[in-house]
């Protein structure tokens, strides 16, 4: 999933003292904001049009008509938020 280069990219920003000159810094983190973004939205792309069966009311399967051009069996569903998760502190 990653290249060469966003492995390198990966590897300084865990270790940053081994980058000395502050634009060299900048302009790590401005890469790794953009790869951020890139998989971010490749996530929402998978996420975002997952089927899910339909249910009646008591929860049973929902059949489809095969009188409408509609399929009624499947209902898209909607993308959770994703948030930061909270750590627990034992």
């Amino acid at each position: 999933m990653l290249d060469d280069k966003e492995k390198n990219l990966i590897m300084l920003l865990e270790l940053p003292h081994r980058i000395s000159n502050p634009r060299a810094m900048m302009q790590a983190c401005e890469d790794a904001a953009a790869l951020i973004k890139r998989l971010d939205a490749e996530l929402d792309a998978k996420t975002e049009s997952t089927p899910k069966r339909a249910r009646n009311t008591d929860g049973t399967l929902k059949a489809d008509d095969p009188d409408t051009p509609e399929n009624e069996a499947w209902v898209a569903v909607k993308r959770q938020e994703r948030g930061l998760r909270r750590r627990v502190s034992r």
